[in-house]
């Protein structure tokens, strides 16, 4: 039950957090055609989050395996989601004051950066998650179901968010998108455990059966013999993983794919919208069948790296 708990506050919160992530795509075309920011500039606001969670992800993906997945998780989906509320208030100020195009270009170009570094906090402590409660021989199959997480998550704010934007206009849609962090944030809060031994049961190999007790017990004093302290251990793992060629060409091989994916789900609404004339919900739903397939996709992918 626990283990379920954990995997289902994972997933959904991370989907949770893609909401919070893409919800300015959604909105380019409507905030173009309202005047207050033009394609460039979208552009590079849209920059800002990718390098700094690109550059985030490194750094917290280290960090995590220090902290309380929860706690870590949670404050990031927290920091997100008021990112875009801060957004949706700009825009109404905006909307109220008449501030210049310059000065709404370098707020949402901040709120942006931030948004983006604290997204970075969302996978890393869910796949921590996944490695601490599922065993390997069915551990793909759940990832694979987890990585659907942001092709949920980006579906959502393709339907959710752009409905919200047609209904009472584009400062509505980060609002819209700050209600979805908060309920992940209680998903999060309520679901999503750190460590089956911080709920009294054993390690999950030796639930798995992978290792006995014994066994499990006497590879920690081992490992405890090595250093003085679990940080040490986390840090020289670490360091290793830094050492592996595989990992970087598996980061650069991500790079690429994440180059094509995001041409689509940054751009694509844009496009259908300015060249094709289609509406914003036209638009949304289009797209979200890229995300749709997405889901199918990785579920497969998933299931069978445990069978290959």
């Amino acid at each position: 039950k626990l283990r379920f708990q954990a995997f289902v506050a994972a997933t959904l919160g991370y989907s949770l957090y893609y909401v919070c992530r893409t919800s300015l795509n959604v909105m380019k075309q409507p905030i173009i055609d309202s005047g207050v920011l033009d394609a460039t500039q979208l552009g590079i606001i849209g920059a800002c989050l990718y390098w700094t969670y690109a550059v985030g992800k490194f750094v917290n993906g280290f960090l995590g395996d220090y902290c309380n997945i929860k706690k870590f998780m949670a404050t990031g989906l927290i920091v997100s989601a008021v990112a875009n509320m801060m957004m949706g208030l700009l825009g109404l100020w905006e909307g109220m004051a008449g501030i210049a195009s310059s000065s709404m270009f370098v707020m949402f170009a901040i709120m942006w950066t931030i948004n983006g570094w604290s997204q970075s906090m969302g996978a890393p402590p869910a796949i921590i998650s996944l490695s601490r409660w599922y065993p390997l021989n069915i551990r793909g199959t759940y990832y694979g179901f987890f990585s659907a997480s942001h092709n949920f998550g980006e579906g959502l704010s393709f339907l959710f968010v752009a409905a919200l934007v047609s209904a009472a206009g584009w400062q509505w849609g980060f609002f819209g998108a700050a209600l979805a962090g908060v309920l992940g944030v209680t998903l999060i809060a309520l679901w999503l455990h750190d460590t089956p031994e911080s709920k009294g049961l054993a390690s999950v190999e030796v639930l798995a059966g992978e290792k006995t007790q014994e066994e499990y017990d006497r590879e920690v004093s081992e490992r405890s013999a090595c250093v003085s302290d679990n940080s040490a251990e986390t840090s020289r793992i670490q360091r290793a993983v830094l050492r592996n060629t595989g990992v970087w060409i598996l980061a650069l091989s991500s790079a690429f794919m994440y180059m094509s994916r995001y041409a689509i789900n940054e751009w694509g609404m844009f496009f259908l919208q300015k060249t094709k004339g289609f509406e914003l919900l036209e638009a949304s739903s289009i797209i979200a069948i890229n995300t749709i397939a997405g889901i199918v996709g990785t579920v497969c992918a998933g299931w069978i790296s445990c069978r290959t």
